[in-house]
């Protein structure tokens, strides 16, 4: 993946903003394991933004947002679909691991990564979107088949007719 490397702590001590876009089949972790991608989809693009952050007690942070709209596989229908990822997210950085797991900082709940000076952009965004793809993918509603409800049906109406009342049955003994 071509990417670009910023001073992560030096991005977010001067409040830097970066965006852009880049093709869907660049990002190769994301799609690890996932449907093979159609060439349309794999040439669309991911748009994404990083802006930096400090504050006056000397905390930086990272503020990402991406979109993605890679072809997954429902898990109920078993048919592909185009997911919708979005990330919005928000990350103190922090200088160095044992102060990633320091109970020090406030506990707001945000994640720390450890910002170097030669922190992969693309990287950090194809992260976020991995951790936004959804567990279980599926369609909001899943489409219908009409040709699979007919056989549905068809096979339901043939079990109908098979299955006779057991007083029909007893019936036709007499008659015989």
């Amino acid at each position: 993946m071509s990417d670009s490397l910023i001073d992560a702590l030096g991005f977010a001590r001067a409040g830097s903003f970066l965006q852009g876009q880049a093709p869907l089949g660049l990002f190769t972790r994301m799609l690890d394991g996932q449907l093979a991608q159609p060439d349309a989809q794999r040439e669309s693009f991911v748009n994404w933004t990083l802006e930096g952050e400090n504050t006056a007690s000397g905390r930086y942070f990272l503020h990402v947002t991406a979109h993605a709209e890679p072809m997954l596989e429902c898990q109920r229908c078993l048919r592909p679909f185009i997911c919708n990822i979005n990330v919005d997210n928000r990350v103190e950085l922090v200088r160095t691991p044992a102060e990633q797991d320091s109970d020090d900082l406030d506990d707001d709940g945000i994640e720390r990564i450890v910002g170097s000076k030669r922190f992969s952009v693309l990287g950090f965004v194809e992260d976020e979107l991995i951790l936004a793809m959804p567990y279980v993918p599926k369609h909001h509603e899943c489409p219908s088949d009409n040709g699979i409800q007919a056989d549905r049906s068809a096979s339901s109406q043939e079990q109908e007719t098979r299955r006779q009342s057991p007083f029909s049955v007893l019936e036709q003994l007499k008659k015989n």
